[in-house]
């Protein structure tokens, strides 16, 4: 199964620079915009499958809503809409709404660039959920079960390409983890494309693009 990610539009944490996780900021006027001009270029992604999954958040649904109100202005058939929890990113406990900066200073002392070059993002995860005072970030093993088991609903019933809206860390893990090479960009731009392949039984995730855009040569 194909599926195409889309990082949800730009949200008031995102422009702030604070820890997204499970606090559900909205999008920013420009999320809104981006998204609806996004909605009407999205049939140059072919034939997909008409039901687009999305977590539950509502930064992801805003999104979804905008893209269906740019296809349904460009001509094209409005998308049904799934939400599932599964695709919620990374949950940060006690750390969720801090400052991004503060935060991996406490992980590593560093940027989130550097410490990417240090550890994996796994890593990054565990050593935040051992600093939460709290006990309720993810691990980076509860997070990849929830997420899977998600992915894993979606290919019993689908047989198309998929289009599935979720937000930046999930990505970043993603290809931080399945395809390190592809990750000249620690976070994907709001509203970017990266398409991963899911084949057989088996999590075993094959990244073919990272943060593109529907305009570039996909």
């Amino acid at each position: 199964m194909d599926v195409y990610f889309i990082r949800n539009g730009e949200t008031y944490f995102n422009q702030l620079g604070r820890m997204q996780g499970w606090s559900d900021t909205p999008l920013t006027k420009a999320g809104h915009e981006e998204a609806y001009k996004m909605g009407r270029t999205l049939g140059n992604l072919g034939e997909v499958a008409p039901t687009i999954y999305s977590s539950d958040m509502n930064s992801s649904i805003q999104t979804v809503t905008e893209l269906n109100n740019g296809m349904k202005a460009a001509g094209g058939k409005t998308f049904k809409m799934v939400t599932m929890p599964e695709l919620r990113e990374q949950f940060y406990g006690s750390f969720e709404g801090q400052s991004k900066k503060e935060t991996y200073k406490k992980i590593s002392g560093k940027s989130v660039e550097e410490t990417l070059q240090e550890m994996n993002f796994d890593d990054m995860q565990d050593k935040l959920a051992k600093l939460d005072p709290t006990h309720l970030a993810e691990t980076s093993k509860q997070f990849w079960d929830r997420f899977a088991s998600g992915i894993e609903k979606i290919k019993q019933v689908e047989t198309k390409p998929v289009i599935i809206v979720t937000h930046s860390a999930i990505l970043t893990a993603l290809v931080n983890i399945y395809a390190p090479f592809l990750l000249n960009q620690i976070e994907p731009n709001n509203l970017s494309l990266t398409k991963v392949h899911f084949d057989g039984d088996k999590f075993s995730p094959k990244i073919v693009y990272y943060n593109e855009t529907v305009e570039q040569n996909i």
